[in-house]
């Protein structure tokens, strides 16, 4: 693995990486508070989401890194978002320099306390380093998630800051009852790139959505970690048909704690005690949630879209605990 040594100058630029000239995607949404379209097509979803640590205030512009989960060579990978609460979304895509472009990204966060740092994960569980450029992802290292294992398929990734230690959460995405989603945590180091022992996977899976007309169910589309160790997951429904219909909901699922001794604990609820804090059922919503975000000065969330072949969107809800006073 390289050293990111490297790139350190470059964290200070990362807040303009959304300044220059955007790539509109869509067309305007009909008003605030609904869908706001950041891309169209197979290509144009939204597979992960993180804040850039710009200080956005509640009602501000909100500054965001977004990956998709393309395959093809040319396609994007990475973008930045400038989220608006009453226009559209300023989306500029990235080139992805420093090493092969990955296939298949699903998730990504911000290293805390390391502005314009990120580490984002694809389905296979490499997670990958990298800095905002003005002008491009530059990715300085690479490393698989522990306790990966052949045929696993990741959605979600997190980090969080917690007695001088940096948590790493992540999830492979499950398929149905008798496939839960498995969580897992560990220490990680966001100056190597390197992760400490795992956690033992904990089962995980949702009572809504549920699976209909043989969609499998993805228990774990992406997950987030509040300040205080609370885990604000995703999940959604998916026929395998690019077309849909989709179905999603948002959770809070559980807590990661560790101590001062750096010993991890991570508690999932069970099924029975899970209520959605949002959910959009197939006949009228039609959304598959793959992406979430909490920005830090505000009490509101942002939820974004893979919708396959509609593109992608986000929406603006009422999912994260408002900042104390």
């Amino acid at each position: 693995m390289m050293s990111r040594n490297w790139a350190a100058a470059a964290v200070a630029l990362s807040c303009l990486a959304v300044s220059a000239a955007p790539v509109a995607h869509a067309a305007d949404p009909s008003a605030a508070g609904e869908w706001q379209p950041v891309g169209t097509g197979i290509t144009g979803g939204a597979s992960g989401l993180a804040v850039i640590e710009n200080g956005a205030n509640e009602g501000e512009p909100i500054d965001l890194v977004m990956v998709r989960d393309n395959k093809k060579p040319g396609e994007n990978r990475i973008a930045t978002v400038q989220y608006r609460h009453s226009s559209p979304p300023l989306v500029r895509e990235l080139p992805w320099r420093g090493m092969e472009e990955p296939k298949d990204l699903e998730a990504v966060d911000a290293v805390p306390g390391q502005p314009g740092d990120f580490v984002a994960l694809s389905s296979d569980g490499t997670a990958y380093h990298f800095t905002l450029d003005p002008d491009a992802a530059m990715v300085w290292g690479s490393s698989p998630v522990p306790g990966r294992a052949s045929g696993d398929n990741y959605e979600s990734f997190a980090l969080t800051r917690q007695h001088g230690r940096t948590i790493a959460v992540w999830a492979t995405r499950g398929s149905s009852d008798a496939q839960p989603a498995q969580v897992r945590a560990a220490e990680y180091d966001p100056n190597s790139g390197a992760f400490g022992p795992a956690s033992g996977p904990a089962r995980f899976s949702v009572p809504d959505p549920l699976p209909v007309d043989g969609q499998e169910v993805r228990h774990a589309s992406d997950i987030k970690i509040h300040a205080d160790g609370t885990l604000l997951l995703t999940a959604a429904s998916d026929p395998n048909i690019n077309s849909g219909p989709f179905a999603s909901a948002v959770y809070r699922a559980g807590k990661v704690t560790s101590d001062t001794a750096g010993r991890i604990a991570l508690e999932l609820r069970p099924k029975n005690r899970l209520t959605p804090l949002a959910s959009f059922n197939k006949e009228v919503d039609n959304r598959k949630i793959e992406a979430v975000a909490c920005p830090a000065n505000s009490g509101s969330g942002i939820v974004g879209t893979d919708d396959e072949d509609q593109g992608g969107s986000l929406l603006l809800l009422d999912i994260c605990p408002k900042p104390r006073s």
